[in-house]
């Protein structure tokens, strides 16, 4: 099940910044996925933490804001399925990315 969850991105331009280059970074992971799993259709990379973590946070870059049960929805429409303990994972780390700057997350390069 999806956590219901708003994400905003806070107007603070070193968050935003920190932001843009974290979904850089997701998107390096993902094309390592891809390249890894050799999969026949390459958009099944982007069921997974990393892959979720690119999409959330771009569309949050982008928007300035997400619902999670939203974009949950457009990903299944999209790619066929969603992980919801994968998503929620990733989106409570962008989550707290965008509340304390990371102070919450435990593993990863950080923010």
């Amino acid at each position: 099940m999806i956590k219901p969850l708003k994400i905003i991105l806070p107007k603070n331009s070193s968050i935003k910044n920190k932001l843009k280059k974290k979904i850089s970074e997701y998107e390096k992971r993902v094309s390592k996925l891809k390249r890894k799993l050799n999969l026949h259709n390459p958009n099944f990379s982007y069921n997974s933490i990393p892959g979720y973590k690119a999409l959330i946070a771009r569309r949050l870059y982008l928007t300035g804001e997400i619902e999670t049960k939203e974009l949950a929805k457009e990903l299944h429409e999209e790619y066929g399925r969603v992980d919801p303990e994968d998503f929620n994972t990733a989106a409570g780390v962008i989550n707290d990315y965008c509340q304390t700057g990371g102070k919450k997350v435990k593993k990863g390069t950080g923010f």
